[in-house]
């Protein structure tokens, strides 16, 4: 009888568990917009207070059907017809706060020019902006004056690539441009770097920035030219993985730590306009004039981008839990791994109600 209890009591837990990590995003928009779908070629109107659901599959996609306007946006059904909708009009249901101009951008759309492509693909063409998020290393690599220099901290791009019988240097690529480095931070989608994007659950204002409950999207890939490539971030998580981001704010720069102290995900800067034309310029003809860029400041006045002190910083520990990730934690302190659960319940799991049976085969 003990035993039988002991069988409840981890399929309870283990039901939670799974529930929590399948649960379904809810999005409001908090204006009229639109979404379009390439699978019926419609476009319907989502009005104000319209709610959406998504299985976290967010990025960076044409925002219409144009084809070449783009920017972050959330894909969702509706009657079993996919469609995407651009991420700035929505808030998560469940958000405790929002994010304030300490780290919000309003990037316009970015845009194609298939006009001018080099044959590496489809270049794209930042709009007017006037700041952006990039990684603090840019700092280096510009003011070396030597483009060179992000060969050698930026260790994934290859020297040439060869396509359709001809060879292209590596600063020849859109892979090399500013905005594939660049952070994004909108209310329900995140953006770091090229191909890494995170679905917001709950934002919570803190005393150094902001804790952000979140799901990596489902869209993402896994691309050897991302930024702070070599970092433990890579290797603990994988798309439709949920986490905390802890996004440290002094001055023009940002730390992102996920999860806990261990994982140091990057250092981001915020530059200017005259700072983006010149890396650009660095990039593609390995020139620049350097007279009048503004370089990112700490709120003390300094330029260092050490990782900081975080145990300097008063009343901060981004272990504590708040609500928003209780559930979380919990599920993740009581999973029970799947190997366990065929010892436990002879291969026969039960998932929100329905039994699943699995046949292990064995090599002979």
């Amino acid at each position: 009888m003990k035993n039988e209890n002991k069988i409840l009591l981890f399929l309870g837990i283990f039901i939670s568990s799974v529930s929590f990590a399948q649960e379904a995003l809810t999005f409001v928009a908090i204006k009229d917009t639109t979404a379009f779908s390439w699978e019926n070629d419609e476009i319907i109107v989502i009005n104000t207070g319209d709610k959406i659901t998504t299985n976290s599959k967010v990025g960076y996609y044409e925002t219409s059907k144009n084809m070449v306007n783009l920017h972050l946006g959330i894909k969702f059904k509706k009657s079993d017809i996919q469609y995407t909708t651009p991420a700035k009009d929505f808030l998560p249901a469940d958000t405790k706060d929002t994010f304030g101009n300490d780290i919000f951008i309003d990037y316009p759309v970015d845009y194609l020019n298939s006009g001018k492509s080099n044959g590496l693909g489809n270049p794209i063409f930042i709009g007017d902006v006037d700041e952006m998020w990039v990684p603090a290393y840019y700092c280096d690599v510009l003011k070396g004056k030597d483009r060179n220099k992000l060969l050698e901290i930026h260790k994934g791009f290859p020297a040439e690539e060869y396509m359709g019988g001809h060879k292209y240097s590596w600063y020849e690529s859109e892979d090399t441009d500013i905005q594939n480095g660049r952070a994004m931070f909108y209310n329900t989608v995140i953006k770091l770097g090229l191909g890494t994007h995170f679905a917001v659950k709950n934002i919570k204002k803190t005393d150094y920035g902001y804790a952000v409950d979140c799901v990596e999207s489902i869209s993402d890939g896994r691309y050897e030219i991302e930024i702070f490539i070599e970092n433990k971030f890579w290797d603990k998580y994988k798309p439709g993985d949920e986490m905390t981001l802890y996004l440290y704010i002094d001055g023009d720069y940002l730390d992102i730590y996920v999860d806990s102290k261990d994982i140091h995900f990057g250092t981001f800067v915020r530059v200017k306009r005259d700072f983006i034309k010149q890396y650009q310029s660095l990039i593609k003809t390995n020139t620049c004039d350097l007279t009048n860029v503004q370089w990112p400041r700490r709120a003390d006045g300094s330029m260092d981008y050490n990782t900081p002190n975080l145990q300097a910083i008063e009343e901060t520990n981004i272990d504590e839990p708040y609500e928003g990730i209780n559930a979380k934690n919990n599920a993740e302190r009581h999973f029970i791994p799947l190997w366990a659960w065929f010892a436990i319940i002879g291969g026969t799991v039960v998932v929100g109600g329905c039994a699943a049976f699995f046949i292990i085969k064995r090599k002979k």
